[in-house]
Order: C-alpha cells, then structure tokens, then sequence
C-alpha cells in the first residue's frame, strides 16, 4: 500500500471513529443506560484495536521495504513477529 493510500485509509478511519465518540458523548448527554455507553465504548476501542494494527502493518511493510535483509530467516521472523502483534492488537 503506498504512502498516500495509507493516509486516507487511516484518515477514514479516524473519521469513523470521531463518530462512533460524538454518538457516545451524545448518549451520556441524553442520559442513555450504562449499558450501551459501555458497548458503543467497547466498539470504539476494538476499532482503535484494529487502526494500530494497520498502521503496525503498513510501517513494518515500509520498514522492511527499506532495508536489506540477507538473511531471510530473520525476514521472515520479523515478519511473524508482527503478524502475532497485529492479531493481538485486532483481538
């Protein structure tokens, strides 16, 4: 993914995000059931979760873009490694 594309990608999801807080604000204005703050919250933070993996995602991709790994053992354990931070970040 280039640069650009990943800029929108997280500016569009950011947006969504400033939705899903302006529609949780307006519930505790409206006085609305813990219940369904805790809920909108929990949604909120799973797709926060979920930008930082895909941000992890694109700046390992860059990174090892960047460089020159002879070893391609050490490529691909980096690579694992970020695929396992990336799974525990969107869980």
């Amino acid at each position: 993914m280039s640069k650009e594309q990943m800029r929108k990608s997280v500016l569009q999801r950011l947006g969504t995000i400033k939705g899903h807080i302006g529609g949780i604000e307006k519930m505790v204005e409206d006085n609305k059931n813990c219940e369904d703050i805790l809920f909108q919250l929990s949604a909120v933070m799973g797709a926060m979760n979920k930008l930082s993996a895909h941000i992890l995602e694109g700046y390992t991709e860059e990174c090892l873009n960047e460089v020159a790994i002879a070893d391609e053992d050490v490529r691909k354990k980096i690579e694992k490694l970020t695929k396992t931070m990336i799974n525990m970040l969107k869980k």
